[in-house]
């Protein structure tokens, strides 16, 4: 009798730890794009990004599991259900939304490009013909770069940080990212010494790649979890926990 109630026990508790596993979200991030996303020494996931989407979680009292992914297979990854949602800096634009669901924005970047210092270069598409721009691969700076710059050699690849060895390698002319990005992630670090910001600060609002802002992606079907969302990213934004983490990260 002791015996079967310890196996009737046992047997419970599988099911109530399945129950809660398969109510964690999987919450994907491409982690080659610090400060907002990356890998740490000892393996962990970290960054602005990171602790700003626990910081929802915790905020609208949801278990997320946030862990690292392949960039290329992030978005059909959410569509096809393998990921809750997607936090990795993603600009809303309307090729996006035709396919996956947004949060509401939670930053407005500014995009630069990143050169060696002294160079000349004139930003039209005229001017970049022959140079050589690295980017990462589906991106809106890709996006951008293409349609603005047609003449130019364009170099993708698949992670945020590979561009900049592309740079310093001098295999590519420019690179264009977030501002913010190339500033703490780059141009602060020695290997980004002899390089600097070059050519015209780009929003949104100078060229449609950019998008409307930043803002953490959904599976369209999960209206439920786009308010969950919604909601812990209001208490985190009322609350100073945004406002706490750009100073932390940027100084703002």
């Amino acid at each position: 009798m002791r015996l079967q109630t310890t196996s009737l026990f046992a047997a419970l508790l599988m099911t109530i730890t399945g129950a809660n596993a398969a109510e964690q979200l999987k919450i994907a991030t491409d982690a080659t794009f610090p400060p907002f996303e990356s890998v740490d020494a000892s393996g962990k996931v970290v960054g602005y990004d990171v602790e700003l989407m626990q910081a929802i979680c915790d905020a609208a009292k949801l278990d997320c599991d946030i862990f690292n992914a392949a960039w290329d297979g992030m978005i059909p990854g959410l569509i096809d259900g393998k990921y809750d949602a997607l936090i990795s800096q993603l600009t809303v634009t309307d090729k996006r939304r035709k396919v996956i669901a947004f949060s509401d924005i939670y930053d407005h970047p500014t995009f630069r490009f990143v050169a060696k210092k002294g160079s000349q270069f004139e930003f039209t598409s005229e001017g970049l013909k022959g140079k050589t721009i690295a980017v990462q691969t589906g991106t809106p700076m890709d996006a951008y770069v293409t349609a603005h710059f047609p003449q130019a050699t364009i170099k993708r690849y698949d992670s945020g940080s590979a561009p900049y060895l592309e740079l310093t390698a001098g295999r590519a002319d420019l690179h264009i990212s977030y501002q913010a990005q190339i500033i703490h992630s780059f141009l602060k670090d020695d290997s980004g010494k002899d390089f600097e910001l070059v050519g015209p600060q780009l929003t949104g609002q100078d060229a449609k790649e950019f998008g409307e802002g930043v803002a953490i992606a959904i599976n369209k079907k999960n209206t439920k979890l786009v308010e969950q969302i919604n909601q812990g990213l209001a208490t985190v934004r009322e609350n100073g926990q945004l406002k706490a983490l750009n100073a932390k990260y940027f100084g703002e």
